[in-house]
């Protein structure tokens, strides 16, 4: 009798691609005793490269060969190390949005992958001593909605309904109740058995903004940014995995987290250019949530009271729903005061206006918001025999003096020094500091109203962790009659015992060298003047060299409209976003020869090889800030509509490049939201 003949050996090849600047997948073998579970396409691995022991891969195709094989194309074979579990598998909705990502910034889909999952996949969580602030929340019932309120989450139920892909925009002016839409959209999605992502443009919003979703959708709800440490990071991705998690709320990065059944992305604050990642893979978090949303069929909810230009002209065409809340449904719009600081000067910033409203507030017993949006002490420190004033050695940036450590502070690139006694550049002593900063602004309102307490909230306050959450709380809860703070103070908070916000600087930034600048600053006014007028009527003052500019005007009385048609013809007319696409190229080096003849390189590549489609090159040209952190900064760019061929091209231009130019880098900014 034959012996029962034994079946051939196979071996299992997988085709992984790996956070490298290559475009291929790399082939390792994986042995049959490696876990119980089948290797599926879309699991992440763990596998050794070069000369490190362990790199997070994805699995992009699987094969089987006869026999044991030990090395292909004369290459010998590396073994799987590990695969993690299936909480981490890259799959459905987000492989979809995984590779739009990689065609879309031209990029090796490895160089994305890292987006995926938490930066140690599979670490367990330790147990957290600090614990959350309190923030204070209404304890009411859901209110009753507005008729636009009522209309806009129709728009959405639709939707959720038919398990359909759409878009809304949701343009409400400050305090129009935005929030209470996307809670009610959220709780159709949940009565449905789907799940719910909230898109926050930084992490100061996240504490407030928590508490609210807490106190109506309870334990459903998850909180992830980098902030976190990577286990409980990991919790938060393995529980959505898992379906524990109904509802997470977070920056950009909360995007990536593999929530089942999608079913309703809000994006708060949609024009906020912390969305776009100013590293590579340099993506916008705001077009990613759609990309998601449309394979998952979700619906999205962009929220902003000014709209993104790029938003607004998409939403007039068609391509958005449109639902405006141009009232608010408890309190009133705020008064906006202009004061013409060329009649009337400033002492230690301040007017005699603002300083008299600050002092009727503070007898009313209501709180008040301070926004100036410059650091520090002092802006610089100055010679007053030379005229020079301390540089960065590492930039070309003044130093700024701050005196909570008397130090000057390069806010770049890091770099601080003691305050000399001398003048660098000359010898002679005692240089005198000029400008201020929200350092300088928090002593002197000590000053002037020594009785009242004062909270800082910038960068320099908020270094250790929690701390912005801390004095946002204390804020929120009355422990503090006048916050002084930048842009941090001016996004989304709601401050019901605020009735003042005073703008020591409406101009600043008007005149940057930006094509989005004007744009920027309008945003940034009316964002802030709507912290006040939640509960009872709210005043703001804007302090301003131009009164008459029309941004300050357009701001003072809440018209955005009118902002954006301006700003709109402008574009236009230079031929700038959203009226084309535009592409940044970057060239960065230690050395300016290198960096300059790489960027000519560059510049007569693109000029030659992309095809005239009404595609327009500009420069090169140095950067507005041409040295950072001691490298030179050069930069071209690219209007008009790229495709996938001509973008393939640009990726192996940049490789080209890069080959022939050592020590210099080239990246490719696409859809950049402001130039260098």
């Amino acid at each position: 009798m034959n012996p029962t003949p034994t079946p051939p050996e196979t071996t299992l090849l997988a085709e992984v691609v790996l956070p490298v600047p290559l475009d291929r997948a790399f082939t390792y073998r994986m042995l049959a005793e490696q876990g119980s579970e089948p290797l599926r396409v879309g699991d992440l691995v763990g596998v050794p490269f070069g000369r490190r022991r362990e790199v997070v891969g994805l699995v992009t195709a699987l094969h089987a060969q006869d026999g044991v094989v030990e090395a292909i194309d004369g290459a010998k074979l590396k073994n799987i190390g590990r695969v993690f579990p299936a909480a981490y598998r890259v799959e459905g909705d987000r492989r979809e949005l995984l590779d739009w990502m990689a065609g879309y910034y031209a990029l090796p889909p490895g160089e994305v992958l890292p987006l995926f999952h938490p930066p140690a996949p599979g670490t367990k969580k330790r147990a957290s001593r600090h614990e959350s602030p309190v923030f204070p929340t209404s304890g009411a019932s859901a209110p009753e909605l507005t008729g636009d309120q009522q209309r806009a989450l129709d728009v959405v139920t639709v939707l959720l309904d038919e398990h359909k892909y759409g878009s809304l925009l949701l343009h409400g002016v400050t305090g129009s109740g935005k929030t209470e839409v996307y809670l009610r959209a959220i709780a159709e999605a949940l009565a449905r058995d789907r799940t719910a992502l909230v898109l926050l443009p930084e992490i100061a919003l996240t504490p407030q903004t928590e508490a609210r979703f807490r106190e109506r959708l309870s334990d459903a709800v998850a909180v992830l940014h980098s902030g976190l440490p990577a286990g409980e990071r990991c919790r938060v991705h393995e529980a959505a995995a898992a379906g524990e998690i109904k509802v997470v709320l977070g920056p950009r990065s909360a995007l990536f987290v593999p929530l089942r059944d999608l079913g309703v992305i809000v994006v708060d604050e949609e024009h906020e250019t912390s969305y776009k990642q100013d590293e590579k893979p340099r993506y916008h978090a705001r077009h990613a949530a759609l990309i998601r949303a449309r394979a998952a069929g979700a619906a999205v909810v962009l929220g902003s009271a000014t709209p993104d230009l790029e938003t607004w002209v998409n939403a007039e065409s068609g391509r958005f729903e449109l639902v405006e809340l141009r009232d608010r449904p408890v309190g009133r719009l705020p008064l906006v005061e202009i004061v013409d600081l060329r009649e009337e000067p400033s002492q230690d910033g301040f007017s005699r206006l603002l300083l008299k409203r600050i002092d009727e507030s503070l007898g009313r017993d209501r709180q008040v918001i301070v926004y100036y949006n410059r650091r520090g002490y002092a802006r610089a420190l100055q010679c007053t025999s030379c005229g020079e004033a301390v540089l960065c050695p590492s930039c070309d940036i003044v130093l700024t003096l701050h005196l909570r450590p008397r130090r000057l502070l390069c806010h770049y690139c890091g770099f601080s020094r003691p305050v000399p006694e001398t003048c660098p550049a000359c010898g002679e002593p005692e240089p005198v500091s000029s400008g201020g900063g929200t350092e300088k602004v928090e002593l002197a309102l000590a000053s002037q109203f020594p009785d009242a307490r004062i909270l800082r909230l910038d960068h320099d306050t908020t270094r250790t962790r929690g701390s912005h959450a801390q004095i946002l709380s204390d804020f929120a809860r009355g422990g503090a009659d006048i916050l002084v703070g930048t842009q941090m103070v001016a996004k989304g908070h709601h401050f019901p015992g605020v009735d003042l916000v005073g703008v020591l600087a409406a101009d600043d930034g008007l005149h940057m060298p930006d094509f989005r600048a004007q744009e920027r600053a309008f945003q940034l006014l009316t964002q802030v003047a709507g912290r006040t007028g939640r509960e009872d009527p709210g005043t703001v003052v804007f302090q301003t060299w131009q009164p008459d500019h029309p941004v300050v005007t357009a701001a003072s009385v809440h018209d955005y409209d009118t902002f954006a048609r301006m700003e709109l013809e402008h574009r236009t007319l230079v031929r700038y976003p959203p009226v084309v696409r535009m592409l940044r190229v970057g060239v960065t080096g230690r050395l300016l020869s290198e960096v300059e003849a790489t960027a000519a390189a560059a510049a007569a590549l693109v000029r030659e090889g992309l095809p005239d489609r009404g595609i327009e090159v500009l420069g090169p040209a140095p950067a507005v800030f041409e040295r950072m952190q001691n490298r030179y900064r050069y930069q071209i760019l690219v209007k008009g509509t790229l495709g996938k061929e001509e973008k393939s091209w640009l990726a192996a231009c940049v490789r080209t490049l890069k080959d022939r130019h050592r020590g210099v880098d080239v990246l490719l900014d696409f859809d950049p939201v402001g130039l260098w």
